[in-house]
């Protein structure tokens, strides 16, 4: 239900986050793998801006974020994160998430994707596909996940599902739910079609891209630079977002959706 990688593109999609192919299947190698891509890998919706249709297909995926050197969302970024792992030898499904609302009911299914990993006699819950992303696996037993960055995450069983939460001061906070029930990446096809051109879709709204860092979030949100460090936060106006893709991000287009910017050589602000 996974596709696998040539060895050739496993031995790419790791020097993509840096990382060399683990000398065993631990829990420790993966959270490794997981820490890694979130800060290298961005979570973006720029193709949708320029009018670009995204695939699921295996080779697009693999074109988009190994050769182009690009991100994506979550199901372009879990869908191929999960075929890297399955490749190296862990046991992986892919599951369908979704957000957990203020008045405890649910938003529409199929809206993420998120993967399972047995590992280590445990299963976890990993995602690399959210501008958010956990810094490390979170066991689905109910312990307490305390990540790199000093953020601590869980899974709560509720209602017949999983619910993730966060922890923010002394309340834990619901975030994706989602089950058990291995489902294949064609199952997200039309939630992601949706996302490409419904105007309801918040993805449609604004280009973003926004990167994991060590101790926080960079992000760029249209023409506009924000980043965290702990519980700063600063945001500055860019006269040139293309370069502040490019440098930033490592993300290369040929044009900012929806209209011309100055030359490269303008610094932002």
């Amino acid at each position: 239900m996974i596709a696998s990688l040539p060895p050739r593109d496993v031995d790419r999609y790791l020097a993509r986050i840096g990382q060399p192919r683990p000398d065993a299947l631990t829990l420790a190698s993966l959270a490794r793998l997981q820490d890694a891509h979130v800060r290298t890998v961005p979570f973006e919706n720029l193709d949708i801006h320029l009018g670009r249709p995204l695939s699921l297909g295996t080779g697009d995926l693999v074109r988009k974020i190994i050769d182009d050197r690009r991100g994506g969302f979550c199901f372009e970024l879990n869908g191929l994160f999960a075929s890297l792992l399955s490749t190296l030898g862990y046991e992986v499904v892919l599951v369908a998430a979704r957000h957990r609302l203020e008045d405890g009911t649910l938003g529409p299914a199929f809206d993420h994707t998120r993967i399972l990993v047995t590992v280590d006699g445990h299963q976890v819950v990993v995602d690399v596909g959210t501008g958010a992303s956990p810094r490390g696996p979170v066991p689905l037993d109910g312990s307490v996940a305390e990540l790199p960055d000093g953020s601590r995450h869980r899974v709560v069983a509720r209602d017949g599902r999983l619910d993730s939460q966060v922890q923010e001061g002394d309340d834990w906070t619901d975030g994706w739910s989602f089950d058990r029930h291995a489902q294949p990446l064609e199952a997200f096809a039309d939630r992601c079609r949706f996302h490409q051109v419904d105007p309801s879709s918040h993805f449609t709204r604004k280009p973003v891209c926004t990167l994991v860092t060590t101790d926080g979030h960079v992000t760029l949100s249209d023409r506009r630079l924000i980043t965290t460090s702990g519980d700063q936060r600063t945001e500055v106006d860019v006269d040139d977002p293309r370069r502040v893709l490019a440098d930033t991000f490592g993300v290369r287009i040929p044009t900012w959706p929806g209209g011309t910017v100055e030359s490269s050589s303008t610094s932002h602000r």
